[in-house]
């Protein structure tokens, strides 16, 4: 058992006995953001805040660091299923000010003028400050002391990371359908790299889980409108030559799980709880915006605010569901009516 950090623990749990629970909270805040692996921290936490979701979000950080502690799992069975929220997102949102509002501006900016770079003047220089960009990200926030700050710039790291990979892989001989598997499978590892070791947020957080199926499965159903309408912005060019219905299905599978899982994984479920621990729910807008940004290689500006409102709808989605399975197989079923249903129609 580690010792308690500067007896500031004990001077909590006294604080609450004495009835200042804000005093209480203010030192566990202190503790966790200093030593987020802290088990004892982030459980007398829990009994400090105010919102049930607050608990929540305390307690299963408690059982990720320890599954044993029996206290923790009672308190999370008796507050129920429901969603989580964490403790530190109206402070970090608080404190947060120009010193971090500046920075995460410039960075969305500079990300904007790398895809434009990328697909309308020279790729080469797009890349190259692309590469700047997640070299900044990720020395940016290894030097953040607060800990939700950190967290943020690195999920923010794997925008320009995915147009790192998806431009850098020698593919020109490998038919276009299989670029998205390929591409994929870097972006599942560099994710699941960052959601557990990095990050550690756990999966039910992220938004797989098997809750609220029923819900999840009407989701998809806006698919088909959503991709009529994109389709009639873009009209690209089909990825299969049509006719056969292996291809069809094979290719069907890898667009559902190498465009509609790993982006919906990567922005709504890692990016975008990351950006409202510090930004509340402008969150939601500034990841919506990373999204459309990296759109700007399609060259229609039309299609960069119409995907900037269908990714503001799948985060809303996101965050009254906890669950980014729906969104999912929707995103799944918008590129599946691009590229394979409607050019062939």
């Amino acid at each position: 058992m580690k010792s308690d950090p500067d007896g500031q623990i004990q001077r909590a749990v006294d604080a609450l006995r004495s009835g200042q629970r804000d005093r209480a909270r203010a030192l566990l805040e202190r503790v966790v953001r200093a030593y987020p692996d802290w088990e004892q921290g982030w459980y007398w936490l829990a009994q400090a805040v105010e919102t049930v979701e607050e608990q929540r979000f305390c307690l299963r950080q408690t059982l990720n660091l320890n599954r044993r502690n029996a206290l923790a799992r009672r308190g999370l069975e008796a507050l129920g299923e429901g969603p989580s929220r964490s403790p530190l997102e109206a402070t970090a949102s608080q404190e947060a000010g120009r010193t971090f509002w500046l920075p995460a501006l410039g960075y969305l900016v500079l990300l904007m003028v790398a895809e434009i770079l990328t697909a309308l003047v020279e790729p080469r220089l797009g890349l190259l400050l692309h590469s700047l960009l997640l070299i900044s990200a990720l020395m940016y926030g290894a030097r953040c002391c607060d800990r939700p700050t950190y967290r943020f710039w690195m999920g923010v790291s794997l925008a320009p990371l995915i147009r790192l990979i998806s431009l850098s892989l020698p593919l020109r001989s490998v038919p276009l359908i299989y670029w998205y598997l390929i591409i994929s499978v870097p972006l599942y590892v560099a994710a699941f790299i960052l959601k557990r070791l990095v990050l550690q947020i756990p999966w039910d957080q992220v938004g797989l889980h098997g809750r609220g199926l029923a819900l999840q499965g009407l989701i998809p159903f806006l698919g088909l409108p959503l991709g009529m309408l994109e389709y009639r912005i873009l009209r690209p060019a089909p990825l299969i030559s049509g006719g056969n219905p292996g291809e069809f299905l094979i290719a069907a599978l890898i667009l559902l799980i190498s465009t509609g899982l790993i982006e919906e994984l990567i922005f709504r479920g890692i990016m975008q709880q990351v950006a409202l621990e510090v930004m509340g729910r402008q969150g939601m807008v500034y990841v919506s915006a990373i999204f459309a940004v990296l759109h700007i290689g399609h060259r229609s500006l039309v299609d960069v605010v119409f995907v900037f409102g269908v990714a503001l709808l799948f985060g809303w989605f996101v965050q009254r569901t906890r669950s980014i399975v729906g969104v999912s197989l929707t995103h799944g079923m918008i590129n599946i009516w691009i590229f394979l249903i409607a050019p062939l129609l």
